[in-house]
Order: C-alpha cells, then structure tokens, then sequence
C-alpha cells in the first residue's frame, strides 16, 4: 500500500515541476543566461583590471628608476602623466615622487606647492608624510615659527610621527645657531627607545659630531699646555 501511495505522491510531483516549466521555463532559463553573463562579464573585468594595474606599477617603476638614473626631465614627465591617470593610489605616490624631482631640479615653488597639496589630504598617513617632507623642504630657507606650526599636528606625545618631527626642529636649532638647545634634543632623541632604531643612530651621530666640534672650531679638548689644533669644523649636518 505504501508504495502506491508513494508513486501517486511522485506523480503529483511531476506534475507540478512540468506545469512550474511550462509556465516560468523561459524566464528560468534567461536568468540562468543573465547569471552566467554576470559571472562572464566580472571574471573579465577582474582580468582587465589586474592588466591595468600591472601597466601603472610598471610605469611608475620605470619612472622611478629613470629619476634614480639622473634623467631628472624624463622623470618629471612620467610622473606628472601618472598623476593624472593612475588610480588614486598610484597617483599619490607619484605627486610624491613628482614634488621631489621638482625640487632635485630647483623648481622649488613647484614642488613645495604639490606637497602642500598632499598636506591638505583627508588621509592622516598621506598627509603626515607630506607634512616631513614639506618642513625639510623649507628648513634652509623659512622661518621656523612657519615650521613649527607645519609640524605642530605631529608632536603629540601618541602621535607616531613625533620623532620625525622631534628631528627636523632639532635641526631647525641647529641651523638657527641655538646649539645647547639642539644638542640636547639630538641626545634625547638618541636615548628614546620609542624612536626608530635608524633615526636614534643618526641623533647619536650628530650629537657626538657637535661635541667634537665645539662653536670655537676646537676638535675636542687640546692636550694641557700645548696649543689647539686642528682647522675649523662645520657646526654640524643636515640628515638625510
């Protein structure tokens, strides 16, 4: 008995998927058609995007490496093109590289304009590095009340970027003859294991060259009753 039941209960079945077919057969098929295009149509997109994206970082490598071949003028192009053609990302590391071949070939109101730019950029990491590399721009030639205040958003004590910032207004100090105050910052900074380990080094470096080479020109202390010697050094070096 309950195999009859179970084939009449099959053909019940069966009837009403062939009616479903009968009556929405079509439109299952044009989804299915839809669907496979989609799937067709993203896969290829994906393909046409990875391209794109090799194109541009084959293009700023290239550029990057004509710059570091000197070709300052070919650089400066290739770059300047990236800008307005690359996606975001590639495009903003290529302002960055444009801004310093701008000011590698003196076109200094150029560069320093571009890195303005990118100090006004919504991203904090974009625009902190923007902020560095501005003040080191404008270290040699502008006031330093005008760099502490480029610089005042990243000397927070949880900020990340403190001691870059820390470095170039020890430098500031340095250039603008203030040199205890300098000094005293170089060794602090040498000191403070939250520092990277590379820009500890260098604050050693200059701390122990300032005090090599006191302001009188002296390097180090003269031997007693002998007379000093030794030519007049540089107060000291601007990092790189």
């Amino acid at each position: 008995m309950s195999d009859i039941f179970q084939e009449v209960e099959e053909d019940v079945r069966r009837e009403r998927y062939e009616q479903i077919w009968k009556k929405y057969g079509n439109y299952i098929i044009a989804a299915a058609a839809v669907l496979v295009a989609a799937v067709a149509g993203y896969q290829a997109w994906q393909r046409y995007d990875l391209t794109q994206r090799q194109q541009v970082s084959d293009r700023f490598s290239q550029a990057t490496q004509t710059a570091q071949s000197g070709n300052l003028p070919k650089a400066e192009t290739d770059f300047a093109a990236l800008t307005k053609d690359a996606p975001a990302g590639y495009a903003t590391l290529a302002k960055f590289q444009l801004a310093g071949t701008y000011l590698a070939q003196g076109k200094r109101d150029q560069g320093i304009a571009l890195l303005r730019e990118l100090v006004a950029s919504s991203d904090p990491i974009i625009s902190s590095t923007a902020r560095l590399r501005l003040a080191w721009a404008l270290a040699d030639a502008s006031p330093k009340p005008e760099i502490v205040t480029l610089l005042e958003p990243l000397t927070a004590a949880d900020n990340p970027w403190r001691f870059a910032a820390q470095e170039v207004l020890a430098y500031l100090d340095l250039k603008g003859g203030t040199r205890d105050a300098a000094l005293a910052a170089y060794e602090k900074l040498s000191q403070d294991t939250g520092a990277p380990a590379n820009l500890r080094q260098r604050a050693a470096g200059i701390a122990e060259f300032m005090k090599a080479n006191p302001p009188n020109g002296a390097i180090g202390a003269p031997p007693a009753q002998a007379p000093a010697t030794g030519a007049a050094q540089s107060q000291g070096t601007k990092p790189k």
